[in-house]
């Protein structure tokens, strides 16, 4: 699993995470065990900016962007570990539009749970790549947080399923319609 993730990190421009993620997760965000030619830049979705300075992401490279609608956006103590950029009207759609100007065409969201939500909901999305693995991983946020989507036709269409080589994952391949 963690060789996958690595190679998907490394064909993206821009890995994504909510608040939520960075602060229980605290990753790196980088591509490591596999040769990169380069690094994704991080996005952190946060509505609070409430982050402890001493978080992975912000104390090395490569370039973190928090996007936020939070009035105090300007004034947050992250603003020397990061790139805080504050959008009216915020929405998963605008963040990527932002991502989009940037350069960024590739972007991985790796979670959690509000932000794929609202990315579906949303419909900012091309594709949806689901792993199943054996592996217990305590009580964290499922895929869509609990949350069910009020969508009155499909708005995916499985293309692929595989068995991993591990012989031990499958992974599941939607693209949005």
């Amino acid at each position: 699993m963690i060789k996958r993730q690595m190679i998907m990190r490394c064909n993206s421009d821009a890995i994504v995470i909510g608040g939520n993620t960075a602060r229980i997760d605290n990753p790196l965000l980088t591509v490591r065990e596999i040769h990169c030619d380069h690094q994704p830049i991080r996005v952190i979705i946060s509505h609070s900016l409430t982050f402890d300075p001493s978080l992975k992401i912000f104390r090395q490279p490569p370039l973190t962007f928090i996007y936020t609608d939070n009035e105090n956006a300007a004034s947050n103590r992250l603003s020397k570990a990061c790139t805080i950029i504050k959008l009216k009207p915020f929405s998963i759609c605008s963040v990527m539009n932002d991502l989009y100007i940037k350069g960024v065409r590739k972007v991985l969201i790796e979670g959690g749970g509000n932000l794929i939500f609202n990315t579906i909901k949303e419909g900012c999305y091309d594709e949806i790549r689901i792993t199943i693995s054996p592996y217990l991983m305590g009580d964290g946020v499922n895929f869509l947080n609990g949350k069910e989507l009020d969508l009155k036709k499909p708005s995916v269409k499985l293309i692929d399923t595989k068995l991993c080589e591990c012989k031990n994952e499958v992974h599941i391949i939607y693209k949005k319609i």
